[in-house]
């Protein structure tokens, strides 16, 4: 095997060890999600920002106040 060939197979060893992925942390390690400030209007006329952990839009309902 020549000099080149020989250095192409270790570089491609090593980067195919570079590419392993890494656990992910445990929960109480991981930072918080953080969603873009961006707003929608629901049907209802309310404006909502997205909603973690999936980032999305959430039009539920409002809640009716208590009565006594």
């Amino acid at each position: 095997m020549n000099t080149s060939t020989f250095c192409a197979t270790v570089l491609a060893a090593g980067l195919a060890g570079c590419a392993s992925s890494t656990p992910a942390p445990p929960a109480g390690e991981r930072s918080p999600i953080m969603c873009t400030q961006d707003v929608t209007q629901c049907p209802d006329g309310r404006f909502v920002g997205r909603t973690p952990p999936g980032c999305t839009f959430v039009c539920a309902a409002p809640t009716a106040p208590a009565t006594r």
